[in-house]
């Protein structure tokens, strides 16, 4: 009878172990989680001043070529940009000789005898640096550097932009987890950049056999490694900009559920030990004290699963204390998953908010740019100044309007293409003179795309308008009337179509713009659509016919 007691009793006892050290282990991951998002919500600040200094600093990598002839005016830009933010020291444009005559500091520069300026003016690549003795404010600082290129691809310079250091507020100690021993942030190239304490002492409690570049590359959320002076330590890595910068959280060895986990392994001996003594009891006795409790715990953890419903601790039936043990750890264990699944809503929504902030003050930079080409319209002597300004000022508007729906967009992230060629081209027509007798004509769908998808498409269609109306013949030449046709239809199989029709200038009268830029950026915005570019020349009228596959899901994050 006990040899057949004990056979029958081992399922009972061999499933409750392991279902114990799977909840160990999954408590020890979530833990590890928890670590990797402390660090995170540790250099909120350095992560919102590196994204603002990068954002800043592709707006200004747009207006540059137009600034630098105009030494003046471009360091009275720069001027009002760090006067206007508390957050920055300098902003200025490197040139490749390392001569710096548009910069906040109000002076010409010369940077030949800085190694670190002549390395990235080399490399031609961005970069976040570390200099503990500002060439201008003469303090410890963090440079962004931001290559600028024109639209041959010729490299012109360098954009840099300064974060002192003192404008990196350390976190309270309040806000710190008492298991943090240090935060550190790093480049790409493995450079410290900021920490809590002496950056000195900082290094000392780095992993002793691994580079911060090793850090990055691995997969785990956290590591435990030996610092220099052979001490455990945990060690997270978090990506403050990626490609760019990142963060190091260093914990003590005692931050993790590891504690926890020893106390589950000795909790996964009761059962084994009711497994002994159930060779003296009856299966009554098996039922009464160890089934129906964890058939309990068992429907609690399905409805947990199901609804996320926290359950709450029943002791009416007065369970035995290894069950009862097993009961209060999976109820801290559910508010700990609770919390850290808001801590995760919390970040992903703080993201949308930062992203929706990031297009808002493209769109401003973008009107700001606008407006200063406008002046330039007003002060230009010659028509063909004033057109090739008027088209660049359409584009710039083009892609305001974009940006602007962009950060108006809803939560799931799509973005209404439709709607955005439509206003688009409403606005580039209404811009463009002598267009009051055009006769628009447009059958354009409602297609939602991911932005990835949605802003190359809408420059796409923006330039096609531009470069129809650019090359449209003159009321004298058309000989009738003159017209453009606009459509976007979506197929099967996510297929997308967008056509441009207008009507062509008669043979025998000349173009009064010059060819080449339209379709240069017509076929660049399709390199990065992903489409087919189909052009089509008839006697009587001139086409664009551009397909292209929609995604059908969220795109990797990048740059838009």
């Amino acid at each position: 009878m006990a040899a057949l007691l004990s056979v029958a009793l081992f399922p009972i006892g061999f499933v409750a172990v392991m279902q114990t050290l799977s909840v160990a282990r999954t408590t020890e991951a979530n833990a590890e989680l928890a670590l990797l998002s402390l660090t995170e919500q540790s250099v909120a600040r350095e992560r919102q001043a590196l994204r603002l200094a990068r954002g800043a600093a592709a707006a200004f990598s747009v207006t540059l070529p137009d600034l630098m002839d105009d030494p003046v005016a471009c360091s009275r830009v720069m001027t009002d940009f760090v006067a206007q933010s508390d957050r920055f020291s300098f902003a200025g444009f490197v040139k490749p000789d390392a001569s710096i005559n548009c910069s906040s500091a109000g002076r010409e520069l010369d940077m030949t005898h800085n190694d670190s300026v002549m390395e990235r003016l080399e490399r031609q690549q961005p970069a976040v640096v570390m200099d503990p003795d500002g060439e201008v404010s003469q303090t410890s600082i963090l440079i962004i550097y931001t290559p600028v290129f024109n639209e041959a691809g010729t490299f012109l310079g360098q954009m840099t932009i300064s974060v002192p250091h003192s404008k990196l507020h350390a976190p309270e100690q309040g806000e710190l987890s008492s298991a943090l021993l240090e935060l550190v942030t790093f480049n790409n190239e493995g450079e410290v950049l900021t920490s809590l304490g002496p950056i000195d002492a900082a290094k000392g409690l780095l992993p002793r056999d691994l580079s911060l570049t090793d850090l990055v590359a691995g997969d785990a959320p956290a590591l435990k490694l030996e610092d220099t002076a052979e001490h455990e330590r945990i060690y997270t890595v978090s990506a403050i900009e990626p490609g760019l910068a990142y963060a190091l959280g260093v914990w003590d060895s005692s931050a993790t559920m590891a504690r926890q986990t020893r106390g589950e392994i000795i909790t996964a001996l009761f059962p084994a030990l009711m497994w002994l003594a159930g060779l003296a009891v009856a299966l009554f006795a098996v039922h009464r004290l160890v089934t129906r409790h964890l058939q309990l715990l068992g429907r609690q953890m399905a409805l947990f699963t199901a609804a996320r419903r926290l359950p709450s601790e029943d002791l009416s039936m007065n369970p035995p204390t290894e069950i009862r043990r097993i009961q209060r750890a999976f109820l801290r264990m559910t508010e700990v998953l609770i919390q850290d699944e808001a801590s995760l809503e919390n970040a992903v929504r703080e993201k949308s908010v930062l992203v929706k902030e990031i297009h808002h003050r493209v769109k401003n930079n973008l009107q700001l740019i606008s407006s200063i080409i406008n002046m330039q319209i007003r002060n230009a002597s010659s028509p063909e100044a004033k057109q090739a300004l008027r088209q660049t000022q359409d584009r710039v508007l083009s892609m305001a309007t974009i940006h602007r729906d962009l950060y108006q967009t809803n939560e799931t992230g799509l973005v209404d293409v439709g709607h955005l060629i439509r206003e688009v081209m409403g606005k580039t027509v209404e811009l463009t003179p002598d267009m009051q007798d055009l006769q628009v004509n447009m059958d354009v769908e409602d297609i939602w795309l991911y932005p990835d998808q949605a802003v190359p498409m809408s420059l796409l269609a923006s330039e096609t308008v531009i470069n129809a109306l650019k090359h449209m013949p003159s009321r004298q030449d058309a000989g009738g009337p003159r017209w453009i046709n606009v459509s976007l239809k979506q197929g099967e199989n996510w297929m997308c179509e967008f056509r441009a029709e207008n009507v062509a200038r008669p043979k025998g009268t000349s173009a009064k713009q010059p060819r080449g830029m339209g379709r240069k950026l017509i076929q660049a915005f399709a390199t990065q659509l992903g489409a087919k570019v189909e052009m089509e020349e008839r006697a009587a009228s001139y086409a664009v016919t551009v397909t292209f596959t929609a995604s059908e899901f969220a795109p990797p994050p990048g740059d838009f």
